[in-house]
């Protein structure tokens, strides 16, 4: 959730300036009406500083609400203190007009002009209040429901570039689930490529939002195109990272790992990316796969080691992405790779259905999710 000072940065100015004057206006009542309460005995200096200072302390405390949200009170407590004793210098700098036991007419009159005079004041701030309420509520939600209409639409696209993966192809079966942690996720799996070349592959988009899920797409674009026209998986990451560097932020930065079919072995390569495990289906044992390359996108170009491994039939490898490992309990201790590992070695021989639910189940009872969270599962049929 965005803090209260990021929110308030994306506002329109115009919007909180006509905000914080619809506060100006509505508290500004206030010393009118305590003029009036007063029966009109205030200097009339001291009655305009009283209503100024007021509105401008209300506008205050709107501000630390504004910034401070749930810890509004650490500035509240002060600012109160601060408009308190501008009020008890007010009073003692201008002190009361003393009261005459009998008005006069021209004092009566003079009296009845101004309690009238402040009670159209009172009407016309009242009005003018609301009127800036009403304006800025109309504008900030037409806002609201366009830019939810275009994350609607993101949220919608995001679905159709990430599907749920369930094929059979190669000799080998796929099964991937990713779930975003907001409306548009920077998580990434796919399967692509010919039967006997397809390549299954996790990425991963630093931050969070709609800028992490155009790189997301621009990922998927590249990748299918390099893999359907009959590129080599070896240069599968090297050609990323080439077309992504120019694309992108420049603290932006993209964690890959894939496995290929290569004749009748696999191929795996790893950009910045979490081990690949593979479940020994002879031994029931889970071995990591790592590699040392930087993530894709940080320089504009440089080599990227991939790697020839050997599957039996009945093997299993986890593709996955840090919003799983990372995922914390209340004590703020991580699901890890070790639990994850486990999870492998208990349910290997499931079907692959089943062993994605049983640990999205885990991680789900182990923690709340705060970040993109995917799994793709292959076997060696």
């Amino acid at each position: 959730m965005a803090s209260g000072k990021t929110y308030f940065s994306t506002v329109p100015r115009r919007s909180i300036a006509l905000f914080l004057l619809g506060v100006f206006f509505l508290f500004g009542t206030v010393g009118l009406a305590t003029d009036m309460a007063n029966m009109g005995h205030q200097p009339t200096l001291r009655f305009v500083l009283t209503t100024v200072v007021i509105s401008l302390f209300a506008i205050a405390y709107a501000i630390a609400g504004f910034l401070l949200r749930g810890q509004a009170w650490k500035a509240i407590v002060p600012i109160f203190i601060v408009h308190f004793f501008v009020m008890i210098l007010l009073n003692w700098w201008l002190p009361m007009k003393p009261w005459a036991n009998q008005l006069g007419p021209e004092e009566f009159a003079r009296l009845r002009d101004r309690l009238s005079w402040e009670a159209i004041a009172i009407i016309v701030t009242m009005g003018m209040g609301y009127a800036c309420f009403v304006h800025v509520s109309v504008s900030e939600g037409r806002r609201y429901f366009r830019v939810h209409a275009e994350m609607a639409l993101a949220q919608e696209i995001h679905h159709v570039l990430v599907p749920a993966i369930e094929a059979r192809m190669g000799g080998f079966e796929f099964y991937g689930l990713s779930a975003a942690s907001g409306e548009v996720g920077g998580d990434l799996i796919d399967l692509a490529g010919p039967e006997d070349q397809c390549v299954a592959y996790v990425a991963d988009v630093s931050g969070h939002g709609v800028a992490p899920g155009v790189v997301m797409g621009m990922v998927k674009s590249a990748s299918r195109m390099l893999l359907t026209t009959g590129g080599n998986s070896g240069q599968l990451m090297p050609k990323l990272n080439e077309v992504l560097y120019p694309l992108k932020k420049p603290d932006m930065f993209v964690t890959f790992c894939f496995v290929a079919k290569n004749g009748n072995g696999l191929r795996i390569g790893l950009a910045g990316h979490p081990s690949i495990l593979q479940y020994l289906a002879k031994t029931g044992e889970v071995r990591p796969w790592e590699c040392l390359n930087m993530p894709l996108g940080i320089l504009p170009e440089g080599e990227f080691q991939t790697s020839e491994i050997a599957a039996e039939p009945g093997d299993l490898f986890a593709l996955y992405t840090d919003g799983l490992l990372e995922t914390a309990n209340k004590e703020g201790e991580e699901f890890g790779v070790k639990r994850l590992e486990a999870e492998l070695r208990r349910n290997g021989k499931e079907p692959l259905q089943t062993i994605c639910r049983s640990l999205q189940e885990s991680v789900a009872k182990h923690g709340a999710q705060f970040d993109d969270q995917s799994l793709l599962l292959i076997r060696k049929l």
